[in-house]
């Protein structure tokens, strides 16, 4: 199964400057809760912006530069996302993409769901979450947390 997990903001703004532009450690204890001892994909800038491998979890690092490597026993370098997506599409098993913005383009048209944290204030931004038809979609969850809705989609069948 392919998982997405975004926060966004109302204008689907994700990043400015590389980082996210808010600090809710709430959406981050859901997002560990969601994600612990779980595969997880993101690209290589969103890799190297966290200066280190997130614990407990098996991350995949997409990137196109063949050359890439990086040394440790929880990060596999890939060069084909498409590739690693449809490996999970039959599985029990869940690959959880997070980001960053070309990844999640890329990822959609694979996922089965997604979470996303949908932060109440209005940030600006340089980097954004792509549209997506919410009609695809049905809602499982919506739940009100501090600073933001966590919503729960699963992907019509």
């Amino acid at each position: 199964m392919v998982s997405l997990v975004v926060a966004m903001g109302d204008n689907r703004v994700i990043g400015k400057d590389g980082w996210m532009p808010w600090n809710l450690p709430e959406d981050l204890k859901v997002f560990r809760k969601i994600t612990i001892d779980q595969n997880i994909v993101m690209g290589r800038t969103t890799f190297e912006g966290m200066k280190k491998p997130l614990p407990r979890r098996h991350t995949y690092v997409v990137t196109r530069n063949e050359d890439y490597s990086y040394n440790h026993d929880d990060v596999t370098i890939v060069n084909d996302l498409a590739g690693l997506l449809t490996s999970y599409k039959d599985r029990k098993d869940v690959l959880y993409v997070t980001g960053g913005a070309q990844i999640y383009t890329e990822a959609l048209p694979y996922v089965d769901e997604m979470w996303i944290s949908l932060v109440d204030e209005h940030y600006n931004g340089d980097t954004f979450f792509p549209e997506f038809n919410p009609d695809d979609f049905i809602v499982v969850t919506k739940e009100k947390k501090e600073g933001f809705t966590l919503i729960h989609y699963r992907k019509k069948r």
